[in-house]
């Protein structure tokens, strides 16, 4: 099970993570189509990776036969994995371009803040808890990890529910049609 886990996991967490990479000198890395974007490459990726991580797995390590609870774990692994890598890709990017974004996101939370109806005072309390809260996320390694990963992990854990379903339901209906 862990000659599929591991490869599909790194192989996940690789390529959604690359896109920070590919993202470099757009400022747009916080623009709202951006992260739209990068939900949906998401989404299609772990469909993808994990759809034929199961299936390899049902045809390799189980012999045909996969249930909810096999194909499940086999995905909960595999995005945990990815994750993880996401998350550390992040920590590549962010070291390198981490100041630039805050200040790119602090620029652009003032924007908001400002253009909305708000009062002055509201205005300045919100900003100010965001920098606070900026600051932190600049400093601490523990807080960027975690958001990071609370990023990407629900996005997976998804993915992995419907993919067990599909393999544990679905596909054993399509499969009893065809005998």
């Amino acid at each position: 099970m862990r000659k599929v886990i591991w490869p599909f996991g790194l192989l996940s967490g690789l390529i959604i993570g690359s896109g920070f990479f590919i993202n470099v000198g757009n400022s747009d890395l916080n623009s709202g189509s951006s992260e739209v974007l990068r939900y949906l490459f998401m989404i299609l990726v772990f469909g993808l990776i994990l759809f034929f991580a199961v299936r390899l797995l049902q045809q390799k390590v189980f012999l045909g036969e996969i249930n909810f609870s096999r194909a499940f774990i086999g995905g909960f692994y595999i995005v945990l994995i990815a994750s993880v890598i996401y998350a550390l890709m992040w920590e590549m990017y962010f070291a390198n371009h981490g100041h630039e974004y805050v200040t790119a996101y602090l620029a652009e939370m003032k924007e908001r803040l400002d253009a909305s109806s708000l009062g002055q005072l509201e205005i300045e309390a919100r900003y100010t808890n965001q920098k606070q809260i900026m600051q932190s996320y600049e400093d601490s390694f523990l807080v960027r990890f975690g958001l990071t990963t609370a990023e990407i992990f629900p996005i997976g854990l998804i993915m992995a529910l419907a993919n067990a379903f599909y393999y544990s339901v679905l596909a054993r209906k399509t499969e009893k049609s065809h005998l």
